[in-house]
């Protein structure tokens, strides 16, 4: 199994976890392929999936060389072994799930999706592709409109920056925002360029945050562009780093808050997939996931964990809970309103675009 260090055994600790609540059973399942060189050049460019297939069967991956670091292949994303095997192996389980949608599933799940800060001739934030655009991409070729929400702690930037000229993929990005946080982008002033101008929503937060400032903020800026845009297609990242406990979050988020923005999504009875992506803390990780799983199956799950070949790590309580931690909200009510009213305002000036132009 190839693996990444930076999640260690995450993606299996999450499908034995799923697998424990026997809800596979309620799913179809499908066995992923690897992607295509074509699939890849969909979006990254030709120098650098050169790259990652020249050094895939290299055995010498520890000297950082300066070709290495122009294509972001050091630091928080070094060289590792089988790197073109492992990219296409991602890319390939996000287009099983797109797939499937284009054959008619109103949702697919791959929690092994959702890497989103990769550029186009770049690895970043342990990012070494970006299997997000490459499977919008391919949405749409059957749908026009595609919604990505991204509810992970880091801003969604490689997903944001693919698509910022473009009016027919609405990215809206959810994310702590302060000094020294990565990436560093996602101003809630940030709203697109040129044609795509307006089709970039940030709504950014500072430290902390709980879900009673979270969940309404969440709500209320989704629903203004859900109803303002009318996508045919969704994608939702649910990076798991947004829950309290995770060593590069810092919310104070926990899973019953996330579930009640996702349960919004699927209200909206339009076709989502849902991906995975950062998610540091591997057993809330796998907590979270798994509840996730069960909402979106419509299945109510025991708070209990079930045997499973992790068991022991999930002590000491054994259970699905997770709790905040004793600390102030770094939020106020008027700093999170200020961004929904500037995010509103954006929104109605492009829903009046969109009317004018005869697009909607």
């Amino acid at each position: 199994m190839l693996k990444l260090s930076a999640i260690g055994n995450r993606s299996a600790v999450v499908d034995e976890l799923v697998k424990s609540y026997e809800l596979l059973q309620f799913c179809k399942i499908i066995s992923p392929k690897r992607c295509t060189l074509e699939d890849l050049l969909s979006f990254h460019s030709a120098d650098y999936v050169e790259c990652l297939k020249r050094y895939n069967d290299e055995d010498d991956i520890e000297e950082v060389t300066d070709e290495l670091q122009e294509f972001g292949l050091a630091y928080d994303c070094p060289m590792i072994e089988k790197v073109y095997d492992f990219a296409t192996s991602i890319v390939g389980t996000t287009l099983a799930a797109v797939d499937a949608i284009l054959a008619g599933a109103a949702i697919a799940i791959n929690w092994h999706g959702g890497w989103h800060h990769a550029q186009r001739d770049k690895a970043a934030g342990f990012c070494y592709v970006n299997d997000i655009v490459i499977g919008i991409h391919r949405l749409r070729t059957r749908f026009q409109k595609v919604l990505y929400l991204d509810l992970d702690v880091h801003h969604g930037d490689g997903v944001e920056d693919a698509f910022s000229f473009s009016k027919y993929v609405m990215t809206v990005s959810f994310h702590q925002h302060e000094p020294g946080h990565f990436p560093g982008t996602g101003a809630v002033s940030s709203i697109g360029i040129g044609p795509g101008k307006g089709y970039t929503v940030n709504a950014p937060y500072s430290r902390d945050i709980i879900g009673d400032m979270f969940v309404p903020y969440f709500q209320n800026i989704s629903s203004a562009v859900y109803n303002a845009f009318r996508p045919d297609v969704c994608i939702v990242q649910c990076g798991a780093d947004v829950i309290v406990g995770d060593h590069l979050g810092g919310t104070n988020l926990i899973p019953e808050d996330c579930l009640k923005c996702v349960q919004q999504v699927l209200s909206w009875n339009t076709p989502t997939i849902f991906l995975g992506g950062g998610g540091y803390n591997v057993i809330n990780t796998a907590k979270y996931w798994t509840q996730l799983t069960a909402l979106i199956l419509q299945k109510t799950i025991s708070r209990d964990i079930p045997d499973n070949a992790f068991f022991p790590d999930f002590g000491p309580d054994f259970t699905l809970d997770i709790y905040r931690r004793n600390v102030k909200d770094g939020n106020t009510k008027d700093n999170l309103f200020r961004n929904e009213a500037f995010i509103e305002g954006n929104i109605h000036t492009l829903k009046g675009r969109m009317i004018l132009f005869g697009y909607g």
